[in-house]
């Protein structure tokens, strides 16, 4: 019972991390955040591309790390 919890805690911590990281992501593509100075600015594309490949294939494990609970 205690290994369900922990897993839908990891879920909620996932979950509300990506979202941070998909929306800085965002941010960083359309622009909006200013860098400080000395800091080069990425292709902002790439960057998203690579938060959502991440987000994606991190919610397959985890789909999988389920299947192996049940």
């Amino acid at each position: 019972m205690v290994s369900y919890g922990l897993f839908w805690l990891v879920v909620a911590v996932f979950i509300v991390g990506q979202a941070l990281l998909v929306r800085a992501a965002w941010r960083l593509r359309k622009g909006e955040a200013s860098l400080p100075p000395g800091v080069p600015r990425s292709h902002g594309g790439a960057d998203l591309a690579w938060t959502l490949a991440t987000a994606v294939l991190s919610g397959v494990m985890l789909y999988y790390a389920y299947l192996a609970l049940v």
